[in-house]
């Protein structure tokens, strides 16, 4: 097994093989959930505060001393301050990370990793897939499973390597150590830093999004109905439900699995009655969206739904291949962080008065790096 794991320091792959040799009654996916949730317990203790991508820039630009404003050098101490005092993680997402492998300069690249190591303290927000999972699991266990299960803002946080999701070695051949070797590279794995990971990955680019031809087929299909939309409300629904359409099957997976663990029994698939449990639950979904219930229970697919109603809903705005990365943005900062430091634009369509941001969520929105600095320094 050494030879598999020769990366991992001596010390602590010795520690970590006996500490999970003596606990192989925990299975894989128990452990990392645990892992999981103890850190969720740990982020919630201090204020967070998520910046986006421009944000980021500013900073790494200020400690490569390409910027000198006393704005950006107060932002940046500021934060590093509050950060050594336990005060404050500036968490990032799958969105930060993906724009971060889009620098073409390595040395500047690598700069941004060990800024977003420090202040980040290697913790990000799952990815949006996951965290809408997490959210529908976490509504359905909520109204139909156990009294008592952990807060949804346990539940979604990870470290920086997996950032897209938790995966494990599964193609070896080591007999019974399987589990341990897996624990073991889990472990590691968990404690690599954004920069290690630069490093790995080299010149390596993110595979390119379609957003751009997303952004052309949308705008398309907004010029075709536009007479059809007659108030903001409808814009959000048509949206929400077409949110929510697309994660159905995997809400009615999670009630399946309920009952099997439950029951013992295996429920068979019948196409039609499978459509028709679905059609249930889209219409149980969308009464909660009636009731103003999703910004609590679902705030991931729900912030996502309000930027593109507020897009449908101005006339005079096109979709852009961006606006999908802000939306992203919006959504993990709004709905889990205290803060979110961000361009104008995006503030002012968060800030309308019919997305209701400012009720439902308890976020500084903040686009002024003398706004994020008084903030930080006197509100923190």
């Amino acid at each position: 097994m050494r030879e598999r794991v020769n990366a991992l320091d001596d010390a602590k792959l010795k520690a970590s093989i006996e500490k999970h040799s003596l606990e192989a009654d925990i299975s894989l996916s128990r452990y990392v959930r645990n892992r999981r949730i103890e850190l969720g317990k740990n982020v919630t203790q201090r204020k967070l505060i998520y910046l986006d991508t421009r944000y980021w820039i500013i900073l790494r630009d200020v400690l490569l001393r390409r910027r000198t404003d006393d704005s950006g050098v107060r932002l940046l101490n500021s934060l590093r301050l509050k950060a050594r005092q336990e005060k404050v993680i500036c968490p990032i997402s799958a969105s930060v990370f993906i724009k971060l492998l889009k620098q073409q300069d390595l040395q500047t690249r690598r700069k941004t990793a060990e800024l977003i190591d420090e202040l980040s303290l290697g913790i990000t927000l799952a990815d949006e897939e996951e965290r809408i999972k997490t959210e529908l699991a976490h509504l359905i266990y909520s109204n139909f499973g156990r009294d008592s299960i952990y807060p949804l803002k346990w539940l979604i946080w990870s470290k920086l390597s997996y950032v897209f999701g938790v995966v494990h070695p599964t193609n070896i051949e080591i007999g019974s150590e399987k589990l341990i070797f897996q624990k073991v590279v889990f472990d590691h794995m968990w404690d690599c830093t954004l920069a290690e990971m630069i490093d790995t990955l080299g010149d390596e680019q993110p595979p390119e999004s379609d957003f751009k031809a997303l952004a052309s087929m949308l705008n398309e299909g907004n010029a075709d109905n536009a007479g059809e939309i007659q108030n903001f409300r409808q814009a959000y629904t048509i949206e929400i439900e077409g949110c929510l359409s697309l994660f159905i099957p995997d809400a009615l997976k999670i009630l399946e699995d309920m009952f099997e663990r439950r029951t013992g029994n295996v429920i068979k698939d019948f196409s039609i009655e499978r459509e028709e449990h679905e059609f249930q639950l889209l219409s149980f979904f969308c009464k909660l969206s009636g009731k103003n219930k999703l910004p609590t229970l679902l705030p991931t697919l729900h912030i996502i739904a309000l930027c593109h109603a507020s897009l449908r809903w101005d006339k005079n705005r096109k979709f852009k291949r961006n606006d999908f990365y802000d939306f992203y943005h919006a959504a993990a900062a709004v709905a889990y962080c205290d803060a979110f430091l961000t361009e104008n634009p995006l503030k002012t369509l968060l800030e309308q008065n019919h997305l209701q941001i400012e009720q439902d969520f308890d976020c500084r929105i903040i686009s002024s790096i003398e706004e994020a600095v008084g903030f930080i320094e006197k509100e923190l």
